[in-house]
């Protein structure tokens, strides 16, 4: 497989149209403020376009980003991007961080260098990792793939290559959201390669491979709590699985609108948001990137092709039905809903679920199962330095 250095240089003539766009932004009706209720909130995001015009620097965050080693491979004929950063130690153990939606690699911005050592608060005793950082098919910098499916386990195939390819034969995986469902199905497909599995949720999809019947208590809490969490604030995932082409016209078209569309997720499950300069950088790859619509793919190819069933409904009653691998046509007679590589789970309060540990080892070989004092969805974003001392924590339980 070949490499090739790529280095973020957006053309002036991008940026201009972007600024000619934002400042002709025209504004919802909106008469009353009722906070995030309805949606991204106003004040918010007027804040936010403002910033956007006169005071976010999109060369001095290029110039941030560039400060890393960034890659493209092309693996099956189409341009896979990554960030790839050696530890300051030789020989440390490699580790491949999968981001998901509404996010991009940003998620692990600041993670990076305390990974690596790099940065000058890593004390000389603390484990340091090689970090690679892919933008999943379809996202940022990468290419989508080839019409047709879209799922977790190929784009699990995809990093997994990468992997092999930058001369990995064993790895730590992390991810949450569709990271975590990709950073899975890399260790389902790989057992072999996987040294451990660190997950900031229990993978949504896996919702669908437990008979509700037989749940525990603690579980049909859980259960209950994502129903209510989606029939109040998951209706993004309905539109993104059935018409994601209708959406991604007016995302494609309008920085604000689509800037909305993403915060609207990280106002909901943020203890803190980010920064504004963290939060628009975020939109400013799928911006540059065109990539709203190829990274819905996921929500309306990756779910009833993987795993069968409505991805806002129940689990089904039969385990083996609802998962759509297990039972159904073309499933590989091998595959188990159980995944035997070393696990960690690290629970952030804002998250969607807050699984208890009994749900996550339906699933994984759990080692380390941790409730974080604080944070949310993206946590390598809000909380870094939690998600960085409990993979090293995690990493040092390993051996």
């Amino acid at each position: 497989m070949e490499f090739r250095p790529f280095t973020i240089d957006v053309p002036q003539a991008e940026l201009d149209d972007l600024h000619e766009r934002l400042t002709r932004t025209r504004w919802p009706a909106e008469l009353q403020e009722r906070g995030w209720e309805r949606g991204t909130e106003l004040s918010t995001m007027r804040r936010l376009a403002a910033h956007w015009v006169d005071g976010y620097d999109w060369r001095a965050q290029e110039e941030r980003l560039n400060r890393f080693h960034h890659v493209v491979a092309a693996i099956d004929g189409r341009d896979l991007h990554a960030i790839h950063e050696r530890a300051v130690r030789p020989g440390a153990p490699a580790i491949l961080l999968l981001h998901g939606w509404a996010d991009s690699f940003y998620r692990f911005a600041h993670v990076v260098d305390r990974l690596t050592g790099r940065d000058p608060a890593v004390g000389p005793d603390e484990p340091v990792f090689d970090v690679v950082v892919p933008s999943l098919p379809g996202f940022d910098f990468s290419e989508q793939p080839e019409a047709g499916t879209v799922s977790g386990a190929q784009s699990a195939e995809t990093v997994a290559t990468l992997m092999e390819g930058l001369g990995y034969e064993r790895y730590l995986v992390h991810g949450g959201d569709w990271g975590g469902v990709v950073a899975q199905e890399v260790a389902r497909a790989h057992p072999d390669r996987v040294l451990g599995l660190h997950l900031t949720d229990v993978p949504f999809p896996n919702l669908f491979l437990v008979d509700r019947e037989t749940a525990s208590q603690e579980e049909r809490a859980m259960f209950a709590a994502v129903d209510a969490w989606g029939e109040t604030h998951g209706g993004y995932v309905g539109i993104q699985s059935s018409r994601p082409l209708t959406l991604a016209y007016g995302l494609s078209d309008s920085p604000v609108g689509l800037a909305a569309w993403l915060v609207d997720h990280f106002g909901h499950l943020s203890d803190t948001l980010p920064s504004d300069d963290d939060l628009l950088t975020n939109v400013m790859l799928y911006w540059l990137g065109n990539s709203i619509r190829s990274s819905m793919r996921l929500y309306n190819e990756g779910v009833d092709g993987e795993w069968g069933g409505d991805a806002g409904g129940e689990a089904g009653d039969d385990a083996e039905d609802a998962s759509g691998w297990s039972g159904g046509e073309g499933a590989d007679a091998g595959w188990s809903t159980r995944i035997d590589v070393p696990t960690a789970i690290a629970v952030f309060p804002r998250d969607i679920a807050q699984p208890p540990r009994e749900y996550a080892e339906r699933f994984f070989d759990v080692r380390r199962f941790t409730t974080m004092p604080r944070g949310g969805h993206f946590a390598a974003l809000e909380e870094p330095q939690l998600v960085v001392d409990d993979l090293r924590a995690f990493a040092s339980e390993l051996g």
